[in-house]
């Protein structure tokens, strides 16, 4: 199976902290937020985007444009983000033109090591032009790009299948979303 990757030329990581989350069982963990700021060429990146929000994790490579150097975090997660618009100024002078440029600003999420290794790593290519590049998570080879989502057993139950849900829809009558 292929694996599905879209790559953003001219992005921006505007900032980035850490922070914590609590797991299920009340133990932090560490987390990284990383602010992007990346350049939408087509809606094909728009459709790409969504697909690896709803999908969970994503494998992320940012290169830095001019030296190369590259940064790889192997399983992320794109919240949700916006789609904007900003003025570009091309060209100097008076013969400089200004046009409406598309981005996307999103949050990275990924888990941080204990060291801060990954923000050190980040810190010479922070807010200098880098390419984005967001491609399926893999598990231990296995492609998890078309795995089937399913509900949690928690919160449906087991034998649940076609049974009503609390609004009343069944969840065979739930219509499959646009294919981006």
């Amino acid at each position: 199976m292929e694996r599905k990757l879209m790559t953003f030329e001219n992005s921006l990581i505007k900032k980035y902290w850490p922070a914590e989350d609590k797991n299920s069982e009340g133990e932090i963990i560490p987390l990284l937020h990383i602010q992007v700021e990346a350049e939408l060429d087509n809606s094909l990146q728009v459709g790409h985007l969504f697909k690896s929000m709803v999908r969970g994790l994503v494998k992320v490579n940012i290169t830095h444009r001019d030296t190369g150097e590259a940064v790889i975090i192997p399983s992320a997660t794109v919240k949700p983000f916006n789609v904007k618009q900003k003025k570009v100024k091309i060209g100097k002078g008076e013969d400089a033109a200004v046009v409406l440029v598309e981005f996307a600003s999103m949050t990275i999420v990924t888990q941080l090591d204990t060291e801060g290794q990954l923000m050190k790593t980040l810190y010479p290519i922070f807010n200098r032009e880098v390419a984005l590049t967001v491609e399926d998570f893999q598990r231990d080879g296995v492609d998890t790009s078309e795995a089937s989502i399913t509900p949690d057993e928690g919160m449906m139950g087991s034998g649940t299948e076609g049974q009503p849900t609390a609004d009343g829809i069944s969840t065979d009558e739930i219509p499959d979303g646009p294919d981006f």
